[in-house]
């Protein structure tokens, strides 16, 4: 059987179309705050991130989540940043930090006589980004990101359109043409001012990246580097309805959810051996809050993460491993983020983005298995009924 070549070293590339010299790996931050309740052990995971060579994180003003108020995560990265700096472990211009606001305002300052939430207009996008870069201590932010539209398009978890529907969060407008150059306008302040490098889009589609493209070449702003989507074996609704304007416009990936929640790593399959790695499955995130991104657990994303285990294996890699290193080698992908919760993790996850190529003949049983779950963790029409999937135990009856 083919064997998998590993690095001696990780990756560096250059993102997109900007300056930025790039680790092919990106630090996730996203639960620091709430699964990691303490602040050494976000302290843990940067220091190894630094020293495995990551020179690049991720993080928003409205983490962790689940949602508690937000901006802890800042603060803890603005102390480690701080000593990191003065004990000279961090060059600031070569540690590159990814920040988001969002149009709920989650985690955002409150603005004197107005009632969250603002959505995307100028006075609270300079407030947020403002905020972040004082509890952050970095000075500029170099990668800014909108965390997700604020159209009323659905969001996280539906991959069919509809107006106006299967949207957890408020929205704003209907995406007209003037929205999109207020929003433009509002990001070119913050470049104006040295506040932010670059900006970017997150949970977005063709038509909102084909819409700020436009507005920007129109307005005479710079455009976004970069989108960062929900993507992972269990979800590949990026290669189908946003990539193409991508590639047309030259925006690379940065994408979050790699592990499928964490699914993906196999710790939740039924009688799991990458269980108890770290702690007891009772702690982890679909245990400990079952009611947060269920979408990660519906009964055929469990199937198909058993089915993609069992190839892994069948290649001599681990299950977070064959998920990471996939991601990885997408032709769009100018980094992949990586969620930890312990320095092990880390060492893993990061030793997953050294692996050169995965072998033909693996990616294309991957597409097969794709081929048989498309896109399982997200619904079409009807979250309540995917949730429940009655189907794939009807199919299971069946062959026995």
């Amino acid at each position: 059987m083919t064997t998998v070549e590993r690095l001696p070293a990780l990756q560096y590339q250059k993102f997109g179309n900007t300056d930025m010299m790039v680790s092919r790996v990106c630090g996730g931050t996203m639960m620091w705050g709430t699964l990691n309740k303490e602040e050494k052990m976000a302290f843990e995971q940067l220091d190894a991130l630094l020293d495995l060579g990551v020179n690049f994180i991720d993080t928003a003003e409205m983490y962790p989540v689940p949602f508690e108020g937000g901006r802890v995560t800042e603060k803890w990265i603005g102390t480690w940043l701080s000593k990191s700096l003065k004990e000279g472990k961090v060059q600031r211009e070569k540690f590159y930090i990814a920040s988001k606001a969002n149009p709920s305002n989650r985690g955002g300052p409150d603005l004197p006589g107005r009632k969250k939430p603002y959505g995307f207009d100028a006075a609270a996008l300079m407030a947020s980004c403002k905020a972040s870069i004082e509890r952050m201590k970095c000075k500029y932010i170099d990668l800014y990101y909108l965390h997700w539209p604020s159209r009323n398009v659905p969001v996280f978890g539906c991959s069919s359109f509809y107006p106006d529907k299967n949207r957890p969060v408020p929205s704003f407008d209907k995406g007209e043409a003037e929205t999109f150059e207020a929003q433009v306008l509002a990001v070119k302040a913050l470049l104006d001012e040295g506040l932010i490098k670059y900006w970017a889009l997150s949970n977005e589609n063709n038509y909102g990246v084909t819409m700020f493209i436009l507005t920007c070449d129109k307005l005479g702003v710079a455009r976004p580097v970069c989108v960062q989507n929900d993507y992972s074996l269990n979800n590949r609704t990026f290669d189908e309805d946003c990539w193409e304007a991508c590639h047309r416009f030259g925006l690379v990936s940065c994408h979050y959810g790699i592990l499928g929640g964490g699914v993906l790593t196999g710790k939740y399959l039924r009688d799991s051996p990458y269980a108890k790695k770290d702690k007891d499955l009772s702690e982890c995130r679909h245990h400990a809050r079952p009611d947060f991104q269920p979408r990660y657990v519906y009964p055929m994303s469990m199937k198909a993460a058993e089915r993609y285990a069992k190839l892994a294996e069948k290649y001599g890699l681990t299950p977070t491993e064959l998920a990471l290193a996939w991601a990885n080698q997408q032709p769009h992908a100018g980094a992949v983020i990586i969620g930890t919760t312990t320095k092990r993790q880390v060492e893993e996850c990061v030793g997953a983005c050294k692996i050169s190529a995965l072998p033909k003949e693996l990616l294309a049983e991957i597409d097969a298995v794709h081929e048989e779950f498309r896109n399982p963790n997200q619904f079409f029409v009807n979250k309540d009924l995917v949730s429940k999937a009655p189907w794939a135990e009807a199919a299971e009856a069946a062959s026995q």
